[in-house]
C-alpha cells in the first residue's frame, strides 16, 4: 500500500472515532448531519525519509447554534493535535495550525474548518 493510501486510511479510521460520519472529499448528497470532510494535499518533501502533508478536516452541521459543531471541532482537535500515530507502515506525526469558523449564505449550516501538518515518516 502506498504511503498516501496508508495515511488516509490512519485519518479515515481515527476520525470514525468522533460524533457522524467521516467522508474523504466529499460527503454524499443527503448525508446525515454532522459529518466530517477531509483531504490531504502533499505541502512538502523534506528528504527520502520524510513527506509533509496538509490534512483538511472540515465539520459540518445543520444547527441554529454552532455549540454541537465546536463540540466536534474540539474533539478532533484534541485527537490529532500533536499525535503520534504509527501504523500500516507510517509513522506520522499530527501538528493543529489553524482553526476557522466559515459563513455559510445559509445560517443554519455550520462550518467549521481545521488544518493539521502532518510529518509523515515511512517505516524501514
Amino acid at each position: 500500500m502506498s504511503k498516501t493510501a496508508a495515511l488516509r486510511r490512519l485519518v479515515t479510521e481515527q476520525l470514525q472515532t468522533t460524533q457522524g460520519k467521516t467522508y474523504h472529499r466529499n460527503a454524499p448528497k443527503g448525508a446525515a448531519f454532522p459529518y466530517k470532510t477531509y483531504s490531504l494535499t502533499s505541502v512538502a518533501f523534506q528528504d527520502s525519509a520524510r513527506d509533509d502533508f496538509e490534512l483538511e478536516v472540515d465539520i459540518w452541521d445543520r444547527s441554529d447554534d454552532y455549540k454541537r459543531a465546536e463540540e466536534l471541532a474540539d474533539q478532533v482537535e484534541e485527537l490529532l493535535n500533536v499525535a503520534n500515530l504509527p501504523g500500516g507502515g507510517i509513522l506520522p506525526t499530527f501538528f493543529r495550525e489553524n482553526r476557522y469558523t466559515l459563513e455559510d449564505p445559509d445560517k443554519t449550516l455550520q462550518h467549521i474548518q481545521l488544518r493539521f501538518l502532518v510529518q509523515l515518516y515511512k517505516e524501514e
